[in-house]
């Protein structure tokens, strides 16, 4: 499922317009890599999931959403999402160690620390969640440049893994291997 990118662009502008924390970090962002580097990709929708869904970005930051309570949480904080919200998560700039959630109804929540000595951390402008409604709340990696991986349950279609990579398919950035360790019949 895919999702028209203005909607985010419109979020975007309006959380410019009034949030001086995200102004930085995405004026910081597209001064290094451009504006039409950001774009809600193949969405993933997370409504309709058995508690939690691990969202893991950068490698080394890791937010649960609780699809029970429309609420996305770390270790230093939470925020639950309205019908209508767009969630961008990303971190400040300059660096605080901090994944924020800003939402286009004005919460801004610290929600989780990243260490940032690690070689890839979350991006500025990391990921969206749009709640559209009670079985629609989409999820897209926005080309950050270190990538997602999202684990979960979705009750109507079993368990799954998601993996935005920000490499290519010939090249791509996130390894990873599948060890089976069932019994072969």
């Amino acid at each position: 499922m895919v999702i028209g990118n203005e909607k985010i662009l419109n979020a975007i502008n309006s959380l410019k317009s009034y949030n001086s924390d995200f102004e930085s970090a995405y004026d910081s962002y597209v001064q290094e890599y451009g504006t039409d580097k950001i774009s809600f990709n193949e969405t993933l929708n997370i409504a309709n999931t058995i508690d939690p869904v691990s969202l893991i970005l950068g490698r080394n930051c890791v937010l649960s959403y609780f699809d029970s309570s429309k609420s996305l949480r770390g270790s230093l904080g939470s925020l639950e999402l309205r019908q209508g919200d767009v969630c961008i998560i990303g971190r400040r700039n300059p660096q605080d160690s901090s994944l924020v959630g800003w939402t286009t109804s004005g919460t801004q929540v610290d929600l989780q620390e990243y260490n940032p000595r690690a070689s890839t951390i979350p991006s500025r402008v990391h990921a969206a969640l749009v709640y559209e409604g009670e079985h629609e709340l989409l999820f897209s990696d926005l080309n950050s440049s270190s990538g997602t991986v999202v684990v979960g349950e979705s009750s109507l279609s079993g368990p799954f893994v998601r993996v935005y990579d920000p490499g290519s398919a010939s090249r791509p950035t996130i390894k990873f291997d599948r060890v089976i360790t069932g019994r072969a019949k």
